[in-house]
């Protein structure tokens, strides 16, 4: 197979400005952000990086595997969700407690198994609303899960 056939994955180099250009599809539009943001193995080296990979990693295990790994991990996951929103420019004070509903609901039906793709999604939209609302680089959390 010839270099030109192989199609190079365009990736956040880590200190420039996050600017991804906005997609009618929102799951097509994650993924834009999953590509850009998100390494191909462990945690994202800016935190705009990481709460896409948060909610990703979220959602993957609701819709794919049923929440059949559910553990603490993601729930540690789900609470540093909520710490990146407050990073940078902040989701205001009524956003915030939105998003603290629904991580509340992600993690009772994660420990139920319920399956709920309408929560997910919100996840994922909340993750690239901040992210777009942070373009300049802000450095990870440190992580207190393993995922």
């Amino acid at each position: 197979m010839a270099e030109d056939d192989v199609k190079k994955k365009l990736a956040h180099d880590g200190v420039s400005p996050i600017n991804i250009p906005d997609e009618e599809d929102e799951d097509k539009e994650f993924q834009m952000f999953w590509e850009y943001l998100v390494p191909s193995y462990g945690k994202a080296q800016t935190a705009q990086g990481e709460i896409i990979r948060i909610a990703g990693r979220v959602q993957h295990e609701f819709l794919d595997n049923g929440c059949i790994n559910w553990d603490e991990d993601f729930q540690k996951m789900l609470d540093a969700f909520l710490k990146y929103l407050s990073l940078g420019n902040a989701f205001n004070t009524e956003d915030l407690k939105t998003a603290e509903i629904l991580v509340g609901l992600l993690k009772e039906n994660g420990e139920k198994g319920f399956i709920d793709d309408r929560l997910t999604a919100v996840l994922c939209s909340c993750a690239m609303v901040w992210v777009r609302q942070n373009p300049e680089v802000i450095a990870p959390l440190e992580a207190e899960y393993n995922r």
